[in-house]
């Protein structure tokens, strides 16, 4: 009989022993008595604070510091069982997102040098995050012990530079944060969260999975809006993701997911997901949108990979209008079998005479590793190769259309900045940051 065990120092030399290994992995703090995460721990190298500069930009640098999320991870592992479940296992990607929030809230506040109308402008964007927490389910209890966890990771950073001038600010602006965000979760309505159920799953490619699902109460969300998502592969990591066809009363929804490299979710769900799981949705964001203010203005629709997903959303419901602006669309993907929706793509445009659809592929032909692939359909325009920012700036500089991206952020840095190079005033560039 054999047993799977991890490996050990006679399998590997270079290995930490099982019981060392198993240790490492668990966060003994609580179970020490230990209030304080950072308790006896001083740095050897503390983050410079110079008195006379202002306290809150004090506050971002010690925010912002590299070390940051690893050490308030700690500290919130520390502070109780309930925040161990709200955060994955890996929480400082998470808490990298918070740092940047964090930095963006101080500085701009002390930027504002008392105007209200700006520090509102903080304050807004607080609530605004508040109602995207409610999936959270935070109590008050819940901010208070951030906040503390928060206070103490910062003296922490600062080490002896910490003073009663930096506590105090620090204090002062989380409660006017901590107090925006309860309002924005109470001010937010719907339902916090909804159950949903997988009921099909396609894989067109060797990394994308299409999951459709059935929600237990309908989700309304505008087309090109995202939603929240928990799933059972990756505990406690939500991640956006857009349907691809509009909200209905059936509560039919559908997902274009990826398998990014080293991504902590795309990875288990592509390869994990299978019909009768259980997903949480969440509060739809985003305001990617077509503007039908009349006259039209014409569009122009660039999509890379499975952003086609929101895009498609979009064309779908404009389905809906008798009369509807030109819409161009350029679908792009490294290979030619990755352009896996265009045979939808094709089948709208069949009954949409204002819809053209541009293929483009990086390489002109599919990887022998990529195996069997489903034979793509003809499109008007043939299939151009190059990278979709070559394809769309040459045909111009699209000055006259409202420009919609969506994509791997990759994808939209390059198009954003080849299109304004080529003559696309910015202010038409409409995209969602994922």
């Amino acid at each position: 009989m054999t047993t799977d065990r991890t490996p050990g120092p006679a399998d590997d030399p270079f290995g930490a022993p099982d019981v060392e290994r198993l240790v490492g992995d668990i966060d003994l703090d609580p179970y020490l008595g230990r209030t304080d995460a950072h308790a006896g721990a001083a740095l050897a190298d503390p983050v410079p604070t110079d008195a006379g500069t202002p306290p809150l930009l004090t506050l971002r640098d010690l925010a912002t510091d590299p070390r940051f999320p690893e050490l308030f991870a700690r500290a919130l592992r520390a502070a109780g069982p309930d925040f161990r479940e709200l955060f994955p296992r890996d929480a400082t990607p998470v808490l990298r997102e918070f740092s940047r929030a964090l930095a963006y809230a101080l500085e701009a506040t002390e930027q504002a040098a008392g105007d209200t109308a700006k520090v509102e402008e903080v304050v807004d964007f607080a609530r605004h995050l508040g109602a995207d927490h409610r999936k959270l389910e935070l109590t008050r209890r819940h901010h208070d012990t951030f906040g503390e966890a928060l206070v103490g990771t910062l003296r922490h950073l600062a080490g002896p530079g910490w003073d009663d001038r930096l506590e105090t600010t620090l204090r002062t602006a989380y409660a006017v944060l901590s107090a925006a965000l309860r309002e924005g979760e109470a001010a937010a309505t719907g339902p916090a969260r909804v159950g949903a159920t997988v009921v099909e799953v396609d894989r067109p490619t060797r990394d994308v999975a299409v999951v459709r699902l059935i929600t237990d109460v309908m989700i309304d969300y505008h087309p090109g809006q995202y939603l929240s998502v928990l799933t059972p592969y990756t505990p406690a990591v939500w991640r956006r993701l857009s349907p691809a066809v509009p909200s209905n009363p059936a509560g039919q929804i559908e997902f274009h997911v990826r398998d990014v490299p080293e991504g902590t979710l795309s990875g288990p769900l592509v390869r994990s997901v299978s019909v009768g799981d259980r997903w949480v949705l969440a509060r739809p964001l985003g305001h990617l949108d077509v503007d039908r203010t009349e006259p039209f203005r014409d569009v122009l629709m660039v999509a890379g990979g499975t952003g086609i997903a929101p895009l498609r959303c979009l064309l779908v419901d404009m389905m809906r209008f008798g009369d509807n602006p030109r819409v161009h669309l350029f679908y792009g993907a490294r290979h030619p079998g990755d352009l896996y929706d265009l045979p939808t793509l094709v089948d709208l445009a069949s009954t949409a005479p204002w819809l053209t659809i541009q293929p483009v592929s990086e390489a002109d032909e599919d990887p022998w590793w990529a195996g069997a692939r489903r034979e793509l359909p003809r499109t008007l325009h043939r299939r151009q190769t190059g990278t979709l920012v070559d394809a769309v700036t040459g045909w111009g500089s699209w000055a006259d259309r409202q420009v919609l991206l969506s994509g791997s952020p990759e994808m939209l840095r390059a198009t954003v900045k080849g299109m304004v190079a080529a003559g696309t005033p910015r202010e038409n560039i409409l995209y969602d940051r994922p």
